[in-house]
């Protein structure tokens, strides 16, 4: 005969108990699984955050100077120098090959070359030395500083 339905009552809550003894294992189980990828996550995020920060203070506290700068602008600029240089002499080229237009200037209607009268000769010449000596005066008074014109009125007995 078969086992009676007393024992199989008792097997079959023996079964069920072991069945749950194991989801209470794998469920404590998955629980610390969480907490460790937790602190993991956390971990990697602090990290990521701090070596953002580091690289941040870091960027800031050594900027690149101006000749640094203008060494990376030099740099690009040279790496497209030698295809603008090999286009160069075509575009040379061409452009000696066209011919140069021919002005001829008529001034009041006459072909004849005319000389300046003697008072423009004179402006000719002298203009520019008097421009200069005034242009020279100006910039001079106007880049002395005041602290200097103070100074040069203290120290003149004419001007107390």
């Amino acid at each position: 005969m078969g086992p009676s339905s007393d024992e199989i009552d008792r097997q079959r809550k023996e079964t069920r108990e072991r069945i749950d003894e194991d989801f209470g294992a794998l469920d404590q189980r998955d629980e610390s699984n969480a907490m460790r990828y937790g602190r993991i996550a956390a971990v990697v995020v602090g990290v990521a955050v701090v070596a953002g920060v580091g690289w941040l203070i870091y960027r800031k506290i050594n900027r690149p100077t101006r000749r640094e700068r203008l060494q990376s602008l030099l740099i690009e600029a040279l790496k497209d120098l030698p295809d603008s240089l090999r286009e160069l002499p075509d575009e040379v080229a061409t452009r000696i090959k066209k011919p140069m237009p021919s002005i001829k200037v008529f001034v009041n209607g006459k072909d004849e070359a005319k000389e300046p009268g003697p008072l423009k000769s004179i402006m000719r010449r002298v203009g520019p030395a008097v421009v200069g000596t005034a242009s020279g005066a100006l910039i001079g008074r106007f880049t002395r500083s005041s602290e200097a014109a103070d100074e040069t009125r203290s120290s003149d007995p004419s001007h107390d």
